[in-house]
């Protein structure tokens, strides 16, 4: 117990005299409520978009499945309707309605038993009429002794299918056949799932008021309907199932089925034929819990690359607060009476200036010790000072350098990974630094200004897209043509921001340029939304060389860039500005050729 409150106490002092454990704590915690919001609101996003994309695929999919089984009962239907008009097979049909005991009796079997092999799917063919069963060939269970499907209570779904077709008949309609799902089974063949088309025996007639026969064809739906067609289920117009992998749902009503099954989402697409619907059916609770295991996934690499960044950053704030120690131990030595040294001073922030005032404090109660030391403490001081200066400006320089050197490095790795787009964006952003960083570039030309403001226009055309498009007529032959470095940009900046703000497509900046006498005409024109009248009036004086303090809004950039190419070219230059509200603005400068160009105003 005693070591629990020592390692308390410890804690305790480290909180209250340590100021970079609270700091990163408060960091960390901070970072931690922003990932917690960021990660729920991009599970969400993410489920959304995930249900919305299976939705999509899995109708897609319906709709080709659909189509199929469409294909499948059209050929279902052709094959009962090539048995309902063989006028031999009506003849005999009508021949043995009143002798069921001759030759003619037994030719009708044979006749029903061939015609039971049109299709692989036929399980059983069967005459019916106004008095009943004429008769019936099953092709299973003739053979094997088994009962015949149309007896007891199937005999009353028999009827209604008679009748069904008969009051097609007499009402004239355009479906003249009629199916049904029931009875599903028969022993002969448990595995299989049956389902039964009446059409009219009509065979080489053109009337329909005489049929008094009626053809029932009991197909296998199993045969049509496999697990490649269909991996859902289908209802018939009733809205039972008829047909489903599991086959202990067969018989359920759809939203018996559906109740059963709350995680899942049901979509249909109806068939053409029999009132009958295909179903697809996902699975969003299992979805749901695939999203959130990446959602826990991420929230547990996000604390571990958490904890790391505050390691490093701990690491880091006690290195910056060091001189905090070094400035307590310093006071501490002076309250003592102890050797008092100076603060070495190894940076240049606000903890580092306390440092150097703690050092002019020593530097006063030092004033009357030997003038020889004092001078070589100050030029020591000095020299460390100009040593830094120096190095700072050295490592300023070096890193302009190294970005776009690391720029060009990564662009080499894109193109040979074959990512062109990457290496495209690479090589522009990395010729804009160069172009911008170098000092060498004293004397540039037209050429190389359009080139520069062509990749800036590209970069800003990748990053938004379709707002807006840009186009640059410029003749190659006044490439050389001298320029002022840089003042293009502002221009175009205010047109991509400005001009096209709040809009998401068919912004349109157009850059053109043609000789005008002994001047080079450039024009800057957008279709954007114009210009308020205040900041066109701040413009309007820009333009006509006043020095304008209050810009209403108004960047200094084109300010910035008007004094910059008045000083380049002198008096012969000049500049316009036309701007329509809801039509867009036009900038037009006039470029004299400039003969003296010893000065560098880039």
């Amino acid at each position: 117990m005693r070591w629990l409150k020592k390692g308390y106490s410890r804690i305790r002092h480290s909180f209250t005299t340590h100021i970079a454990i609270p700091v990163t704590i408060s960091v960390i915690v901070l970072l931690f409520a922003a990932m917690l919001i960021f990660q729920f609101y991009v599970k969400n996003q993410y489920f959304t978009y995930l249900l919305e994309e299976t939705d999509r695929r899995e109708a897609a999919v319906l709709e080709a499945v659909a189509a199929n089984l469409d294909n499948s009962l059209q050929n279902v239907v052709g094959t009962a309707c090539r048995i309902a008009i063989n006028s031999e097979f009506r003849d005999m049909v009508e021949t043995t309605q009143q002798d069921r005991t001759g030759r003619d009796w037994l030719m009708l079997r044979e006749e029903m038993a061939l015609m039971a092999q049109y299709s692989s799917s036929i399980a059983a063919v069967t005459v019916v009429n106004g008095d009943g069963v004429l008769r019936e060939y099953g092709r299973y269970w003739e053979r094997g002794g088994y009962e015949n499907l149309w007896t007891g209570e199937n005999l009353k779904i028999l009827d209604d299918l008679y009748r069904e077709v008969k009051r097609q008949l007499n009402d004239k309609t355009t479906t003249r056949y009629c199916a049904s799902a029931a009875p599903a089974r028969h022993a002969s063949i448990p595995e299989a799932e049956l389902f039964h088309l009446a059409v009219p025996l009509v065979g080489g007639r053109s009337g329909w008021d005489s049929v008094d026969n009626v053809v029932v064809v009991t197909f296998r739906l199993d045969a049509i309907l496999d697990e490649d067609t269909l991996s859902g289920y289908m209802t018939d117009e009733k809205d039972g199932i008829i047909y489903h992998e599991d086959p202990k749902y067969i018989g359920l009503n759809a939203a018996e089925y559906q109740r059963l099954f709350p995680r899942y989402e049901d979509i249909s697409r109806g068939l053409r034929y029999f009132g009958w619907t295909a179903h697809a059916s996902i699975d969003v609770e299992a979805m749901h819990a695939r999203v959130n295991r990446l959602y826990h996934t991420g929230i547990f690499v996000y604390l571990l690359l958490l904890f790391v960044c505050a390691l490093i950053w701990l690491l880091f704030i006690r290195r910056l607060l060091r001189p905090v120690g070094d400035i307590r131990d310093a006071m501490e030595d002076v309250r003592l009476g102890r050797k008092r040294e100076k603060i070495p001073i190894d940076g240049s922030h606000e903890i580092w200036q306390l440092a150097e005032d703690y050092n002019a404090m020593l530097d006063a109660l030092h004033e009357q010790q030997e003038e020889t030391e004092r001078q070589y403490q100050e030029k020591t001081l000095s020299m460390k000072q100009k040593n830094r200066a120096e190095r700072e400006a050295l490592e300023s320089q070096i890193n302009a350098h190294f970005l776009c050197n690391t720029l060009t490095a990564i662009n080499y790795n894109a193109v040979e990974a074959g990512n062109e787009e990457v290496a495209d964006l690479l090589k522009n952003l990395s010729n804009m630094l160069s172009y911008s960083f170098s000092r060498k570039n004293v004397h540039i030309t037209l050429g190389q200004e359009i080139r520069w403001v062509e990749e800036y226009l590209y970069l800003q055309k990748f990053r938004l897209m379709e707002v807006f498009d840009y186009r640059i007529d410029f003749p190659d032959e006044y490439g050389e043509w001298p320029s002022c470095k840089l003042f293009l940009q502002p221009f175009v900046e205010n047109s991509i921001q400005h001009g096209f703000e709040g809009r998401e497509k068919g912004g349109m900046i157009t850059i053109s340029g043609c000789p005008d006498g002994k001047r080079f005409r450039l024009s800057i024109r957008d279709n954007g939304c114009g210009m308020t009248e205040d900041v066109e009036s701040v413009i309007q004086r820009i333009l006509r060389e006043e020095h304008v303090l209050d810009l209403h809004g108004v960047g200094i950039g084109v300010q910035n860039a008007v004094t910059r190419l008045r000083m380049y070219y002198g008096k012969e230059f000049a500049v316009t500005m036309e701007t329509k509200r809801g039509e867009g603005t036009c900038f037009t400068f006039w470029l004299p050729l400039v003969v003296n160009q010893e000065e560098d105003f880039a």
